[in-house]
């Protein structure tokens, strides 16, 4: 009898220490899962912290990759038409932009030089018009160092800015000579077994933002159409410049339409103040119709990108990445809708995509 209850004590006892090895385990394990969840979570931190400090810089990238795709679908036309290599399509094509470039220019700017001696006879007798307080102030604000100050901060942000639209131009040259080589070397960064699938999410996007930018080049023709129509009834001259300054700063959200207002309003005031007035009236009319009409409908009739989506998509890139980010706010979404659709609804839930459309 004695020996049996020694036997089981000691096994009891076994049994103890066996709940407590498994007990230790488990603690173990909870541990190890936690040390894990935080190590995610700070990564992630530090990942979101390392891309906001390059956030600039990812997204002129990704403003070169949207001139490269118009240069690459550019230079596959004129091969379609002229049967040459991919090398010279590509110069033709680089040709050819900056002739239009540089006649437009000439054309723009001679219109405005023409307005020019009208415009620099007139101004001091609408400034006459203008009440005492108002002159008085004008002539206190005349100081040329006072004005140079002021300037100082413009200046060094369009310094800025054209370093940036340099870098853009150049980076996306680069790309769209060798697309080739770029499209691999983001497939490289996939694993072995989803290349396949990483070389269609990329063919999906790239025809995505092809329509997309199809949508913006519709509304730019919109806005300068309407632009034109409305200088030529108010009686303002050079018209066909100015409509085309409008349609292609349309491009630059926000700043591009006042710099294409800034003009017209100066070559209506030469006439009249009042028709200043109507002239910038008629501009922010434009810019209304385009940014809660025009833009949204085009995009959806395109690429079938909701408005809501291009609207909201455009206030969390001037949150985050002020006029650039709102720049490439709906393109980014674009890209965003055509990962979430390949990736997760397809891939993960096994469903057909809803975006972009398959025909």
């Amino acid at each position: 009898m004695d020996g049996n209850r020694r036997a089981a004590e000691a096994m009891a006892q076994v049994e103890r220490g066996a709940g407590a090895d498994s007990g230790r385990r488990v603690v173990q394990a909870d541990l190890k899962l936690f040390t894990w969840k935080v190590l995610i979570v700070a990564g992630v931190a530090v990942l979101a912290y390392l891309t906001m400090r390059v956030a600039e810089a990812l997204l002129l990238i990704f403003a070169a990759a949207l001139f490269a795709i118009l240069l690459t679908r550019m230079t596959r036309a004129v091969r379609g038409w002229t049967g040459v290599r991919h090398g010279v399509a590509f110069a033709l094509v680089l040709a050819g932009l900056v002739a239009v470039l540089a006649v437009g220019g000439w054309f723009i700017g001679a219109e405005v030089v023409a307005q020019y001696d009208q415009f620099s006879g007139q101004i001091g007798t609408a400034i006459e018009r203008l009440p005492p307080q108002l002159r008085e102030e004008l002539a206190r604000q005349g100081d040329p160092a006072s004005w140079l100050s002021r300037l100082r901060p413009v200046a060094a942000n369009v310094a800025f800015a054209v370093g940036d639209l340099v870098v853009v131009v150049f980076a996306a040259i680069y790309m769209a000579a060798a697309p080739d080589l770029y499209r691999r070397g983001l497939v490289l960064l996939v694993p072995p077994a989803g290349h396949a699938r990483a070389l269609q999410v990329l063919d999906v996007t790239g025809e995505a933002l092809w329509k997309w930018l199809i949508g913006q080049f519709l509304s730019m023709a919109i806005v300068g159409l309407l632009t034109a129509a409305g200088l030529w009834a108010l009686g303002v001259p050079a018209v066909a410049a100015l409509g085309v300054l409008a349609a292609i700063l349309e491009f630059i959200p926000f700043l591009g339409p006042i710099l294409a207002a800034a003009p017209a309003v100066l070559i209506a005031f030469a006439q009249s103040p009042d028709l200043a007035l109507w002239v910038a009236g008629l501009y922010l009319l434009v810019q209304q119709l385009e940014g809660h009409l025009i833009q949204p409908l085009m995009q959806k009739r395109v690429v079938d990108l909701p408005p809501v989506v291009t609207i909201g998509a455009i206030a969390c890139g001037g949150l985050l990445g002020g006029l650039l980010g709102m720049f490439l706010a709906t393109p980014l979404a674009v890209v965003a809708m055509v990962m979430v659709n390949m990736l997760y609804i397809e891939d993960k839930l096994g469903q057909g995509r809803h975006f972009p459309d398959k025909t």
